[in-house]
């Protein structure tokens, strides 16, 4: 399986078809088809999924962009 993403330090693989990072956000791959998702659920949120990306390196840069991994706080 080729994720086409090199994982930073703070990206751990924890099984086929997810990921976490340090600060307990979560991005799991979903095949439909042909295609893949990738749902980002951000730690303390009540929702199932706060984003839906194309890619392992769009999903990661999601969730990247909030401060502390919160959901509807905006970029740092």
């Amino acid at each position: 399986m080729n994720i086409g993403a090199s994982l930073a330090p703070r990206w751990q693989h924890v099984h086929a078809d997810w990921w976490q990072d340090d600060r307990g956000n979560d991005i799991h791959r979903v095949d439909i088809d042909d295609e893949s998702l990738y749902h980002c659920h951000l730690t303390g949120s009540p929702l199932p999924w706060n984003a839906v990306a194309t890619s392992l390196d769009e999903a990661m840069a999601v969730v990247d962009e909030r401060p502390n991994g919160q959901p509807g706080t905006g970029p740092d």
